[in-house]
């Protein structure tokens, strides 16, 4: 299966965990990928009850789902090299 990414300025519906027994939904534009302590984490725009643009971190471990109805949405990710990938040793 080729591996995909989703776009930068797309709008998605992330289904995550959450402190609470119902999962969180958050629905934004996606900003980019980050590093949330030591896990990986996605960046979501969104925009609050009162309409301020707020930042949301979603740690990746914690995606349950991500939706959106827009194929043009998904992009294939660029195949690289074994000698590309990063390893780590503690």
């Amino acid at each position: 299966m080729e591996m995909i990414e989703i776009k930068k300025g797309g709008k998605y519906l992330v289904i995550s965990n959450s402190g609470d027994d119902a999962p969180m939904k958050t629905e934004g534009e996606f900003v980019g990928y980050t590093i949330l302590g030591e896990d990986g984490a996605i960046c979501f725009k969104i925009s609050d009850a009162e309409n301020k643009t707020l930042f949301r971190l979603i740690p990746v471990s914690g995606i349950i789902a991500i939706e959106f109805s827009d194929e043009a949405l998904l992009s294939p990710k660029a195949k690289t090299e074994d000698k590309d990938k990063t390893t780590y040793i503690s």
